[in-house]
This record gives C-alpha cells, sequence and structure tokens, in this order.
C-alpha cells in the first residue's frame, strides 16, 4: 500500500468510493451520486490545496482531499477535509497514513485550523476523529433526513 499526491485522472476512483457511501450508508449528507463535474471539481481542489491518494496494488482504495472552509479572505488559515475509504481497508491505519500526509502538507502552506463535518450516524467516525485530536465544535441537531434516518451533523476542529 502507498499513498501518493492526487492527480486530476483520479477523480472516476474518488467518485466510485464515493459513491458507495451514497449509496449504501447515510454518512455522506447526500442521497444523489456523485456528478463527474462533482468529481473534477473536488479533484481539482485536492491538487491546488492539498490531495492524496492509497493505493494497493495500483488501484486507489481511498482519498482525502482539502478544500477551502468558506471564501472569504478571514477564513484563509483554515481547511476542510473529506476523506474516503473503500470499506474492504476500514481500521487498517491508512486512514490515519492520509491524513498525516495532508496535515504535513497543509501546515507547510501555513494553515493553522482544519474543520471536518460529520454525519451524526457515523458513529466510528466520530471516535476515529476524537482519537487522532479533533475536538467536536458545533452540532445541527437532526437538520436532515437520510434513508429513512433523522441525521444530525457533528462538526470537529484540530489545530496543525
Amino acid at each position: 500500500m502507498k499513498i501518493a499526491k492526487i492527480k486530476s485522472s483520479d477523480y472516476k476512483d474518488i467518485q466510485r468510493i464515493y459513491n458507495y457511501y451514497v449509496q449504501k450508508t447515510p454518512f455522506t449528507f447526500s442521497d444523489e451520486l456523485m456528478k463527474d463535474s462533482e468529481a473534477i471539481q473536488l479533484t481539482n481542489d485536492g491538487i491546488k490545496y492539498a490531495g492524496y491518494i492509497a493505493l494497493k496494488d495500483e488501484i486507489v482504495i481511498g482519498f482525502g482531499i482539502a478544500y477551502p472552509f468558506r471564501v472569504e479572505n478571514i477564513f484563509n488559515k483554515t481547511i476542510k477535509l473529506t476523506y474516503f475509504l473503500n470499506p474492504t481497508y476500514l481500521r487498517k491505519g491508512i486512514g490515519t497514513k492520509i491524513l498525516n500526509h495532508l496535515f504535513a502538507e497543509l501546515k507547510e502552506k501555513g494553515f493553522k485550523e482544519i474543520i471536518v463535518n460529520i454525519s451524526s450516524l457515523n458513529k466510528p467516525s466520530i471516535e476515529f476523529h476524537k482519537k487522532i485530536g479533533f475536538v467536536e465544535c458545533g452540532f445541527f441537531q437532526n437538520i436532515g433526513t437520510i434513508k429513512e434516518q433523522e441525521v444530525s451533523m457533528v462538526w470537529m476542529q484540530k489545530k496543525i
């Protein structure tokens, strides 16, 4: 398994992994599959800010991408992350490796704060983030319904 910088041709693999979670879980805040144009934009954000893929036998099994938290200049030291792994490779340390690459690059680029938002239904992700130093900084209760379940949005933050 290796970690590599994201490149524009990775968008289809990112889309494939993300769309698995749209179809099979309530973890993405979306009930619509990611379109090609959205996957290309996300990939381009990863190229511009920071983005990594995990490969096993040259097949993309996960990704992590940084993109702006907000467009206003006062937030230019804060970045938001999204990342997903092929479910076969969860709890094997791969997500941590991707995040460590992201943290190092983002710190080098002068970012100070990392923000993530997580579905309240994704308890393993919330616990993972706590374990690696994120703290809960916001909670929007029952703001949506996905797969016939009410969902809250958990916001977490980490200083780098």
